[in-house]
């Protein structure tokens, strides 16, 4: 599989609601790969992962609304309305249908776009897995949604040099590994007052957030694709018998374990691609 730099068009669509949408492209045959980041991330943090799946699909990444260069309108910033972007953004840029594939946040946007726009959804990749509090929302599992919640509304956006932010990512992100903290660094973060500043609405994740809460099971009901839990294989976030139960929500689901933690994308973009690609294959052909 090539993992070579492909290259890539960067872009900004308006939506019909008025919502500026910028995105990544990395143009290619179908099918169509939409790629949905988790809360504070960036639509190019999936650029390993395109150049790893080589040309053979048409991939997208977005800057979701409250992130990177995207809008940051008022909203309630729930899954229900960043899927009815992404319907939106299918309309706007020609796509019919595609396998969409997200992580965290991303994640729940297309658990619900599966179960609102079956039509435009050939399968549905649930990066790192599904939140288990969208699932079940026990108190204990609530308290940590809106502890998290909470962290990220407290949390600096500006700092007075770039080794000063990229201090502050080891700190706060100590799983992730360095070239992922500086490709954050480099593509999540703009100049601002001598230092750098974050891309993301903090207060606009932060509500996002807090919807990890809501439970989601009601649309796992409803969607008709394929379903991949791509689990990290060295998770702490979901265990291989927590993932194997919440996959029984959906029609038709699988687990498919990826070598690494759960920021897949980053950690090991080769193996995820290789899932996908082997999980797209699947679903197209069903």
């Amino acid at each position: 599989m090539a993992e070579h730099p492909r290259d890539f068009l960067e872009k900004n669509v308006t939506l019909p609601n008025g919502l500026k949408v910028h995105y990544y492209e990395w143009p290619g045959p179908r099918p169509n790969l939409v790629l949905l980041h988790p809360s504070s991330g960036y639509g190019r943090m999936w650029e390993g992962t395109a150049n790893a799946l080589g040309p053979r699909f048409h991939v997208y990444g977005l800057d979701q609304r409250g992130h990177g260069d995207s809008g940051r309108p008022d909203g309630d910033y729930s899954a229900e309305e960043y899927a009815q972007d992404l319907h939106l953004f299918f309309q706007q840029v020609g796509i019919d249908k595609a396998i969409v594939a997200g992580q965290s946040l991303g994640g729940r946007v297309g658990q619900v776009f599966a179960a609102v726009y079956p039509g435009e959804i050939q399968g549905l990749g649930l990066v790192g897995g599904p939140h288990i509090s969208n699932f079940f929302p026990t108190r204990e599992e609530v308290i940590k949604v809106l502890v998290s919640s909470h962290r990220m509304l407290e949390s600096p956006t500006e700092f007075p040099s770039r080794e000063a932010a990229l201090g502050y990512l080891r700190s706060a992100r100590p799983r992730d590994q360095e070239p992922s903290l500086r490709h954050r660094l480099e593509y999540n973060f703009v100049p601002a007052g001598g230092g750098v500043a974050v891309k993301y609405d903090k207060v606009r994740v932060a509500l996002g957030l807090a919807h990890m809460a809501d439970d989601l099971r009601k649309y796992a009901a409803r969607a008709t694709c394929p379903v991949a839990i791509l689990r990290g294989s060295h998770s702490s976030e979901l265990t291989i018998a927590q993932a194997k139960e919440i996959a029984g929500c959906w029609k038709s689901a699988v687990v498919i374990d990826v070598e690494g933690d759960y920021a897949l994308q980053m950690e090991n973009p080769a193996g995820l691609a290789q899932a996908l690609s082997s999980f797209a294959d699947q679903a197209v052909k069903d």
